[in-house]
């Protein structure tokens, strides 16, 4: 995968001036098991076939019970052995975080962060989830979805248990949220563009998926807000069937622009990206660290 939460968080911990690079490596790789847990257990709600442009886990699953000739059904068994590989990698995820080769303190701290980032994060999913099953979704409903499920778990939370590691002041809590939220929303902004007007190879998925699925994204929510009679009919007609034609698909992203709500989600990840700069451009911060934080910001905005 990307690994962007080990990086934001050993960033974090290098921005705060730590000096044990082998021990906070070691440690990043809990936040990327969690993301492994999450992302199992999102290909099943989802019932994707494809992540990073292989099959899903327990897609994966089903393909060994074909081959294996296992008895039973073999969804069943997918399912539930799915399930359990992601229990596993947030079992895995918990060990390296006690274990971390930190001094207590500095864990207890760090493990404040590091539960309120597994706690928000399922809090978005399921917020996630029930937009799924309603008509639609208001722009701060999805901006709140946004930031429990991106902002504070890919950013601002990894930060934070970094700068906990490294011993730091809470005062660089309050700088590392002003920076990782609006970049986080930046982020999964882009993503949704991307994952709407990308293509398969970019993206490693179908970039027809997200409209299939009836993904409740803000390019979605400004498209509605914005459209015609008309074009809201064929949005509820098309957004979430699977079974939408590659010409309907066209169409749904053309009522993305022409409503102007992919200039809209583009023109506000780009100041969103500039609220995070603006919170790290003037503070005292290691090089190493600092760096990457401005960097990250760089390359969304060149992406955007």
């Amino acid at each position: 995968g990307k690994r962007v939460r080990p990086a934001f968080m050993y960033s974090g911990y290098a921005a705060a001036g730590g000096q044990a690079f082998e021990a906070i490596l070691y440690t990043t790789m809990a936040v990327e098991l969690l993301h492994t847990f999450a992302l199992i257990h999102d290909d099943i709600i989802d019932n994707s076939d494809l992540r990073r442009g292989q099959l899903t886990t327990h897609k994966q699953f089903e393909k060994i019970h074909r081959e294996k000739k296992l008895l039973g059904d073999k969804k069943e068994y997918a399912l539930s052995s799915a399930i359990l590989t992601g229990d596993l990698a947030l079992s895995f995820a918990e060990e390296i975080m006690t274990s971390a080769p930190f001094p207590q303190e500095r864990i207890h701290r760090a493990r404040y962060f590091f539960d309120q980032m597994k706690e928000q994060v399922i809090y978005g999913e399921y917020l996630d989830v029930l937009g799924g099953y309603r008509k639609s979704l208001t722009e701060d409903e999805v901006l709140q979805i946004l930031d429990l499920k991106t902002a504070k778990y890919t950013v601002e939370r990894p930060l934070h248990i970094g700068a906990m590691l490294a011993g730091a002041p809470y005062s660089l809590i309050e700088t590392y949220s002003r920076y990782g939220i609006p970049f986080g929303q930046a982020f999964q902004m882009q993503d949704d563009i991307v994952g709407t007007f990308g293509n398969e190879e970019e993206i490693g998925k179908p970039a027809d998926s997200d409209i299939k699925e009836g993904k409740k994204t803000l390019l979605l929510s400004r498209a509605y807000q914005k459209a015609s009679f008309e074009e809201k009919k064929f949005l509820n007609k098309v957004v979430g069937n699977k079974q939408a034609t590659s010409k309907e698909i066209d169409q749904v992203r053309s009522i993305m622009k022409k409503t102007g709500s992919y200039d809209y989600c583009v023109g506000l990840a780009k100041q969103l990206l500039e609220q995070a700069r603006s919170a790290v451009k003037d503070v005292k911060l290691t090089q190493e660290g600092k760096w990457y934080l401005l960097a990250a910001v760089v390359y969304l905005e060149e992406r955007l």
